[in-house]
């Protein structure tokens, strides 16, 4: 680990600063040795105290040991390193203090020495000690087998990029990444070789050149936030001056920042400045988050040093029992045996001591781990707000994924940890998928099969036999699963969820009233027969229901029965726009799982015994979230209605639990298709649903609904003459969605065909707005797409409308109606929320749950079963296929393979 070390005084200062929790997330106090108070302030100050008999005035030794950004060091490893300074530098028996650090998911440790010798009252010599320390670092990270930072190997190869105290300091002052900030200035300097082309490359990152108040360089932000050169691009005074020279006619500081409040930005400056404010936004909701966390975190320590104080307590007490009184102690001590339970009563202490540091070490690894990947998020967005560009053309923008889980080196000295990397995404795998996953961080060939191999002996791997093929599963997931539909089993064998058959048929009777006065149909059979099936007293219902089999119809009638029994109704979905639909279509009461499991985790919106809780789209959550959706409905007495269909889109996490339950546990079908007019269409999505897919497509092969061109971009531009070709033939009140599985073809699609519009003349006046997928320009009667929850405006990710109208930079949008007659009207500024894209085109998994009256889907190889099912299956009247020559062919083949491995 980084040692560094200085010679202080300041007790109070130091006191104040290792205690500080605005600055540090945690900071706990592990040590202090030597000292009558119990205090830190206290402690340092006895220092101060001794001091004050001698001469020194420099009375305290403090040194830093930070480990490596990615190695959560045990706290005996900070121990070792600090007893070895203090042999090192003769401070044994020394006063001392240990104090740890946490913030952005890192551990750090705070040692302090007394140098004050108490019996010859002088102060301790450490000559060298920069020197010196540097030395045990070095030893420190060859013993723990660490990568050495290049610059502890070779003081020249010091990251230029690493920062003192004084640059954070003042970059947190101008809230700015300092890594980031020091990156522009050195690059500035490398790249210009004249005072001229360095104060433009400083301009461009809104960094003005002037004159100092010393004869040097400075830059001034726009916020009058002053940056020495010399100090910022790493080189020395005489340096710049050397390369630039003084220019008499730099403006001063006080000129620049008289010049920046008269200055009033351009139009493409102004999106600059709004993207600044838009990134600062969403920075806010994650310290939110974090500070959520970090108080969650704290709770939880607390918690545990509560329950750790009563079992020592409680254990205590059974030591001083063990021991014998009276007479019998009196003999015990003669014939030794009185030592020897002294003996023992220490050891069993000195286990528990032990079992107590396991088990805090354990939860704050864990919660550095939670903590890690949250800082993540604050990279990305910083990675996202430093790359983005005011860019007129829109190219589209996908964020670079967050860190890995584990680095290299990890992975490469517990391989056994990539299990927790594929079983994130996967239930079942194989030997190929382990090697293949250890491939991205172990790059010797000749190491991948060893590390395999010791994966395959891990504890929590389980074997399992499928004809010719192993497969593996892990102990937990195995386990949880076993646990969920243990607790399912039992939830739909009992309950007291009835409802009077009087409400029941009341209900019936408004559905079918309703479907009769808008459709002109009513309730099926089999709809009437999933009805009632949820209606029975069971805690635990569910329906399995194809697409377009009307699954909404069915839950809006039993919610009238609930309601009519006396139940609270609410319902539930993964995401937010099918959360919407359930709401709209069922009318029940909608949010997403997330928020859902967040506000009880918060105290708030808890389930008893008196509610109904509906998921839709159940098919498409994973073991982990499912199983804790059903613990919590079966512990606070809850029924819970599953809905959906195992066979539409897959969960994104591991485990298929919806199949599960519904292999296991009874359940209504709803399998009479309704949402396509026609029979033939009918019959193929029933196809798809079965798994026959090479079947359906053969069906819309024959009815000429599947086009085949030599490429994917003719594909593209045919799919684009046919959406404006069906535009113009039935307008805009005929509603229409294009669908692709890559987010590239997407952006493409939407790309040509608002260019489309525009050459026609149907798109005029457009506004350049920057969101989160890039800049993208909007005009009246653009399709615009929402991509993010947001309680406040009420929109959900997915949501789509057409643009009505803008004015003063804001976007007023008219949703797409939901059938009603009711259309409503949002009016916002993307300033404030940026989530926005053109909505012409979404993909196959934004697409779940929507229907449309003809849909355009783009062929893709990467589409299993699964997705085209989902992709064929939106449409009310016609869908039309568009792949390259290969696509359908490879398409078929790839759905009969996974629809194998699902059997």
């Amino acid at each position: 680990m980084i040692l560094k070390g200085s010679q202080r005084a300041g007790a109070n200062a130091l006191a104040h600063h290792l205690l500080n929790v605005e600055e540090n997330e945690h900071v706990h106090i592990h040590e202090l040795r030597g000292f009558v108070s119990d205090t830190l302030l206290g402690a340092f100050n006895e220092i101060y105290a001794v001091s004050q008999g001698t001469q020194c005035r420099q009375f305290m030794f403090s040194v830093i040991l930070n480990p490596p950004e990615h190695e959560n060091a045990p706290i005996e490893y900070f121990e070792a390193v600090r007893d070895r300074i203090e042999r090192e530098f003769g401070l044994i028996g020394q006063n001392r203090a240990l104090v740890f650090h946490e913030k952005k998911g890192r551990r750090h440790a705070h040692c302090v020495w007394s140098r004050i010798d108490g019996d010859e009252m002088k102060a301790i010599n450490l000559p060298h000690f920069k020197l010196r320390l540097k030395t045990i670092s070095r030893e420190v990270y060859i013993q723990y087998g660490w990568d050495m930072p290049r610059g502890l190997q070779n003081a020249n190869e010091r990251d230029p990029l690493n920062y003192s105290q004084i640059e954070h300091s003042q970059a947190k002052r101008s809230k700015r990444d300092t890594k980031q900030l020091k990156h522009i200035f050195q690059s500035c300097w490398v790249s210009s070789d004249s005072q001229k082309a360095f104060a433009n490359a400083l301009l461009e990152h809104g960094l003005n050149l002037a004159k100092g108040d010393r004869r040097g360089l400075v830059a001034v932000d726009s916020n009058g936030e002053v940056y020495s050169i010399s100090r910022w691009a790493g080189v020395k005074v005489k340096d710049v001056r050397a390369k630039f020279g003084m220019d008499d006619n730099l403006p001063s500081v006080d000129e620049v920042r008289r010049k920046l409040t008269a200055y009033q930005p351009t139009e493409t400056e102004h999106a600059r400045i709004e993207v600044g404010a838009l990134f600062q936004l969403r920075q806010e909701e994650l310290e939110i988050k974090r500070t959520a966390m970090v108080t969650g975190h704290r709770d939880a320590r607390e918690a545990l040093k509560t329950n750790h104080e009563k079992r020592r307590i409680s254990e205590i007490k059974a030591c001083f029992e063990k021991l014998p009184k009276g007479l019998k102690a009196a003999w015990f001590k003669l014939s030794s045996q009185y030592s020897e339970l002294i003996i023992a009563n220490e050891a069993e202490m000195q286990n528990s001591n032990a079992r107590d540091r396991k088990e805090l070490q354990s939860l704050i690894e864990s919660q550095l781990h939670e903590r890690q990947k949250l800082e993540n998020e604050f990279r990305a967005l910083r990675h996202e707000n430093h790359t983005e560009n005011y860019d007129p053309n829109q190219p589209l923008h996908i964020p670079d994924e967050t860190q890995k889980l584990f680095t290299a080196k990890q992975i490469r000295k517990t391989p056994e940890r990539i299990l927790q990397i594929i079983t994130d995404k996967e239930e079942f795998f194989s030997r190929n998928d382990i090697v293949r996953a250890l491939a991205n961080y172990i790059t010797d060939p000749l190491a991948l099969g060893p590390a395999a191999d010791l994966v395959l002996k891990s504890d929590d791997l389980v074997k399992i036999e499928s004809g010719k093929k192993t497969v593996f599963t892990t102990r937990k997931l195995q386990d949880l699963t076993s646990s969920m539909l243990n607790n399912a089993r039992k939830m739909a064998s009992q309950g007291s969820f009835g409802v009077s058959s009087q409400h029941v048929r009341i209900a019936i009777r408004i559905q079918n009233t309703e479907l009769k006065k808008r459709h002109g149909a009513s309730l099926s059979d089999e709809q009437v027969k999933a009805i009632k099936h949820i209606l029975e007293p069971a805690q635990m219902s569910n329906v399995v229901g194809l697409a377009g089999s009307g699954k909404s119809m069915m839950l809006s009638a039993a919610n009238e029965a609930w309601i009519r029994q006396g139940y609270r109704v609410r319902g539930a979905a993964l995401s937010g726009k099918a959360a919407d639909g359930l709401q709209e279509a069922s009318g029940i009461e909608s949010r997403t799982l997330a928020s859902l499991e967040l506000s009880w985790k918060n105290g708030f919106n808890l389930l008893n015994s008196n509610d109904v809780l509906v998921i839709d789209e159940a098919g498409m959550i994973g073991t982990k979230q499912l199983s804790r959706f059903i613990e919590e409905a079966k512990l606070r007495g809850a029924k819970l209605v599953l809905v959906g269909d195992p066979e539409q889109l897959q969960p994104i996490n591991a485990g298929m639990p919806f199949r599960e339950i519904k292999n296991n546990i009874n359940h209504a079908d709803l399998t009479e298709i309704r949402r396509q007019k026609e029979q033939w269409q009918r019959q193929a999505s029933l196809d798809f649903a079965r798994g026959r897919t090479d079947q359906a497509l053969q069906t819309y092969t024959d009815h000429g609904a599947i086009q085949t061109s030599s490429n994917t971009s003719e594909a593209i531009s045919k799919l684009v003459t046919d959406y404006m070709i069906d535009l113009e033939l039935r307008g805009a009140d005929c509603s229409r969605l294009a669908l692709a599985y890559r987010r590239k073809d997407v952006h493409v699609i939407n790309q040509g065909i608002r260019m489309a519009r525009k050459s026609g003349g149907e798109l005029t006046d457009e506004k350049l707005f920057k969101t989160k997928h890039g800049p993208r320009a909007f005009s009246a009667g653009d399709r615009i797409l929402f991509t993010k929850n947001d309680h406040e405006l009420g929109v959900r990710n997915g949501l789509q409308g057409v643009v009505e109208n803008i004015t003063d930079n804001k976007i007023t949008v008219r949703f797409d109606s939901d059938g009603s007659s009711e259309q409503c009207r949002l009016t916002f500024s993307p300033k404030y929320y940026n989530a926005i894209d053109h909505g012409y085109a979404t993909t196959i998994h934004k697409s779940q749950g929507t229907t449309v009256d003809r849909t355009f889907v783009l062929g893709s190889r990467q589409m299993d079963r699964h997705l085209t099912y989902v992709a064929m299956s939106r449409h009310r009247e016609s869908v039309r296929l568009y792949a390259d020559s290969s696509s359908p062919l490879k398409m078929a083949n790839e759905a009969s393979l996974s629809h194998k491995r699902a059997r």
